[in-house]
């Protein structure tokens, strides 16, 4: 695009533009147009430089309710600036199909036949949706839906095309795991509450970008462990090697810190699979038949804190919320097991069932995808969803056999790990179509990608 590299371009560009904001303050929709003509130099922006869209999508990812409003709209600015991005991206695609023949291909869209069964599946539930809740449904299938795909898995498997910009947005997603492994630590000095001391999310001028919950902390942190553990064995400088180790060893202490039950078994997995795949050896040549003993002594503080935890009023309570909320789906599910119940009307069914309100107070949406899935999409969207979850693993797992022998191995093997922690995660979380599970996998795709141009002789 040499036209739009242009600087002088570029420079006239953004002139015109600082111009017609002047221009229009004087107008009675002052407020439009400049909402319009910042939209239109985010538009361009992204359009010359669409990295730094995927740099603010990894930095902004979590903050889901740190949002722009305005009137009945609400969007979080991480969602704003992918659609934007998406839009750039679209433009783009266009000027190389038109412009240069360059065609898009089935490559572009990874995983693409197991979305779109998927898709297919949340629009048979639309068969068993009530009328009155049918175009909330249809928007589902749309937002969140679509919306992951598109946004979270092709626009970086599409614009991370060299292991500079790949490298970058770990960069920028480890500066994000040190911010809220902060934040957990100020969460531990100055408890917002009394009871329960844990690392949470605490607000910023009165908002919670992150939300409130332990979980949603550790959900973070469970993603940006095994990109800062690349970091670490990709770098060759000692100075920067130690920080990606401590910043790495700190978000793992945060994450245990959270008392997320969800988050331990998730980071549990993860360094069960690095030491099953890459330390074997090492570990029955350090510990050898003592080996049973230490992870004895190991685990036994730790039992004993889960029993501690499990048995108080508060973990009793949410329990007891989350079998209740398990006996609904199911209840559901036999209603309709085919197909379910309709895309996104669990918390609309839920709202309706005056018994939980009164003993719960409010509404949560299904805890764990399967639960969700079964509910709402039934057998079809079950199996489907699985399934595209399994084809990420099968060629993310892969991907790390074929390159054991190469310099990507250690990337190929931190992405797995982050594909195995964000889904094991959502086996009982509610993040199951946001960006905060879809971006991990949308960068593993990206990394295998980019490897496999490698191994092909071709420039990354």
């Amino acid at each position: 695009m040499p036209t739009f590299n242009s600087k002088t371009l570029f420079i006239f560009l953004l002139l015109a533009a600082f111009f017609t904001v002047g221009l229009t303050m004087a107008s009675d929709f002052s407020f439009y147009i400049l909402i319009a003509v910042l939209a239109l130099l985010v538009l361009l922006f992204f359009i010359l430089y669409p990295e730094f869209g995927i740099y603010l999508m990894a930095f902004l990812y979590p903050f889901i309710y740190l949002e722009f409003v305005y009137q009945d709209l609400d969007i979080p600015y991480v969602d704003l600036i992918g659609l934007v991005l998406l839009l750039a991206w679209g433009f783009r695609i266009l000027y190389l199909n038109y412009i240069k023949k360059e065609k898009i291909r089935r490559q572009n869209f990874p995983a693409w036949f197991f979305m779109l069964l998927f898709a297919l599946a949340t629009a048979a539930s639309l068969l068993n949706v009530d009328r009155e809740w049918l175009s909330l449904s249809i928007k589902y299938i749309f937002r969140p839906i679509l919306f992951f795909y598109l946004v979270y898995v092709i626009l970086p498997f599409n614009i991370i095309d060299s292991f500079k910009k790949l490298y970058n947005t770990f960069k920028v997603l480890f500066v994000l795991g040190l911010t809220l492994s902060l934040m957990g630590i100020w969460s531990l000095i100055f408890p917002p509450s009394e009871g329960l001391r844990r690392a949470i999310p605490f607000a910023i001028a009165g908002v919670y970008p992150l939300g409130t919950n332990h979980n949603l902390l550790a959900e973070i942190l469970i993603a940006l462990i095994p990109v800062a553990l690349i970091l670490f064995w990709q770098e060759k400088d000692i100075f920067w090697k130690n920080i990606y180790l401590l910043g790495a060893l700190l978000m793992m202490a945060i994450n245990l810190l959270t008392l997320s039950r969800s988050g331990w078994l998730a980071l549990f997995m993860e360094l069960l699979i690095l030491a099953w795949l890459k330390y074997r050896k090492e570990v029955k040549h350090i510990f050898g038949d003592y080996l049973f003993y230490f992870i004895l002594v190991l685990f036994l503080p730790i039992l004993y804190l889960m029993y501690t935890l499990f048995t108080s009023q508060i973990i009793s309570t949410s329990n007891l919320n989350r079998l209740k909320l398990i006996e609904i789906a199911l209840t559901l599910f036999k209603e309709h097991p085919l197909f379910g119940q309709g895309i996104g009307t669990f918390t609309n069914i839920l709202a309706g069932i005056q018994w939980y309100i009164m003993e719960y107070g409010g509404v949560l949406d299904a805890h764990g995808f399967i639960f969700k899935t079964l509910a709402e999409t039934g057998l079809f969207g079950t199996i489907t969803y699985l399934a595209l979850l399994g084809y990420i693993l099968y060629v993310t797992y892969q991907g790390y056999k074929k390159s054991k022998t190469t310099e990507y191995s250690w990337l190929i093997l931190g992405m797995l790990l982050a594909v195995v922690g964000v889904i094991v995660f959502q086996f009982f979380g509610t993040s199951y179509f946001l960006g905060k599970m879809w971006l991990p996998i949308g960068l593993a795709l990206a990394s295998l990608k980019l490897t496999k141009l490698k191994f092909a002789g071709k420039s990354a």
